[in-house]
């Protein structure tokens, strides 16, 4: 019966489009849209010609959805104080209600808390052992479909790195249209889909997550299982998504507490202080990088790190990604509050920023009624701390003004706005920690230094936006 086929091949997955046994009609009755039939070609493929021919392909036939006129859709962040962390507000379940998960931006799917009946929906139901999405998730090493229907598999905690038993369920989600995009013309327009997401059922899964949060946000990268696969399938738009950290904050320096998330792309209509005007978000990019040891998450490719003006020293070693290990690279992550640095880097880094103020000090002490840069005690974790009344404003210098950069193959991203964190009333650190002397990654930005980023998986991109400085003045 299987002559002929591949010698990896343990059958064929019918895409009949009459039969009912067919796997297409299965995928549409079970989540209510035709859009899963894009990852059936991924599970024939990777029957018949291994993992890395499955990989592509599923690279491939996903970037290859109709970018359609659906509205994106948006979901409104909020930042924990205590735990720093960010949680994406869901509304889901039957009857209606806010879910928070914590965003893991290296997350393989979402997964909710359902330990002793934490979870009570009408509309939750179980994804079968046998269906093809089950196909797609991590499960336990002994798992079989002989002795449960239901589809096991593993759920992750990013704070502690534990890892706990779950099943795969779906229920329905009510989304929110992007309210600037002109299919809506500044109404946002709710609608609702089926998703996939796992059960969590270990007693201590949730241990360390921020206060409130009902479990995780898994935005991966290549997993078919990942908000981001599941939304752009489900509402037949392309995988991008954004991150806005610094969306209507009283102040962007102490209260970051809320922010917003778009799914499928733009526009990201935001208010220019500097110019009393509402306008789109312009960014630049810079190709995204694939770690062959951490496929989820997202690598980029920083060359140096410019402090006003200054190339920093930095071991080029440490800023490529080893292809056996995984170790090294630039990364970006928002469970990191501020960006850490690999030690040897991080100590060019503060010598740098350092010396600037010196030499700026130094240039101005001749200059009538100048006051001097002044440091102050570190507030840990920082290293340097200065009274934010002695900074100068960048909107003071006449030429290009000093800051902070990473720069790229073909782009710089200057993130001038953000290097420095108000600790205190009337003190500002240098945001940037020490991350060790052998990380695993050698630079991770955090989500103090992010600003907004958008997430472009199907051109294989990452855009950033360029400081307003103007906005400085207000």
């Amino acid at each position: 019966m299987l002559s002929g086929l591949a010698n990896t091949s343990k059958g064929v997955a019918a895409l009949g489009r009459s039969s009912a046994l067919s796997l297409v009609p299965q995928l549409t009755v079970e989540f209510g849209y035709p859009g899963y039939l894009l990852w059936m070609y991924t599970v024939l493929i990777w029957t018949q010609n291994g993992t890395k021919q499955e990989f592509l392909a599923f690279f491939f036939f996903l970037s290859q959805l109709p970018s359609s006129s659906s509205r994106g859709i948006v979901f409104q962040l909020e930042r924990d104080s205590s735990t720093l962390q960010y949680m994406i507000k869901i509304n889901q379940e039957t009857p209606l209600i806010a879910v928070k998960q914590v965003v893991d931006l290296g997350g393989k799917l979402p997964w909710l808390f359902c330990h002793k009946d934490a979870y009570n929906s009408s509309s939750i139901r179980p994804v079968k052992c046998t269906s093809a999405l089950c196909s797609l998730a991590s499960k336990p090493v002994n798992c079989t479909c002989i002795t449960k229907n239901t589809c096991s598999i593993y759920t992750s905690n990013p704070i502690t790195q534990s890892v706990g038993r779950g099943e795969l369920m779906s229920d329905l989600v009510t989304v929110l249209s992007n309210e600037d995009s002109n299919v809506t013309m500044g109404t946002p327009v709710a609608s609702f889909r089926r998703y996939a997401f796992g059960c969590a059922t270990t007693a201590n899964i949730s241990s360390g997550l921020a206060k409130g949060a009902n479990g995780v946000a898994g935005l991966g990268r290549s997993s078919a299982l990942s908000f981001v696969t599941q939304f752009a399938v489900g509402f037949r738009f392309s995988r991008i998504f954004a991150l806005d950290l610094h969306d209507n904050i009283n102040d962007d320096k102490l209260n970051q507490t809320r922010g917003k998330i778009y799914f499928g792309g733009g526009p990201y209509i935001h208010y220019l202080y500097g110019y009393e005007d509402w306008a789109d978000r312009v960014l630049s990019y810079t190709p995204l990088l694939i770690n062959p040891k951490c496929k989820e998450e997202y690598f980029i490719d920083v060359k140096s790190i410019k402090v006003h003006g200054e190339t920093v020293p930095i071991d080029k070693k440490l800023l490529s990604i080893n292809k056996k290990t995984g170790i090294g690279g630039t990364k970006i992550d928002i469970q990191i509050p501020y960006t850490t640095l690999q030690t040897s880097i991080y100590k060019a880094y503060m010598k740098a920023y350092t010396g600037w103020v010196e030499r700026y000090n130094n240039a101005n002490a001749e200059v009538l009624d100048f006051t001097n840069i002044t440091m102050v005690t570190p507030v840990a974790p920082f290293s340097a701390c200065y009274n934010s009344s002695t900074i100068p404003l960048l909107t003071s210098f006449d030429s290009a003004p000093p800051g902070v950069a990473f720069m790229f193959p073909k782009s710089v991203w200057n993130i001038s706005l953000y290097d420095l964190v108000r600790v205190k009333d009337g003190i500002d650190c240098v945001g940037f920690v020490d991350g060790g002397s052998k990380p695993k990654t050698s630079i991770v930005i955090g989500a103090r230094q992010i600003g907004f980023l958008e997430f472009d998986i199907s051109r294989s991109r990452l855009g950033f936006e360029q400081p307003n400085i103007k906005d400085l003045e207000f």
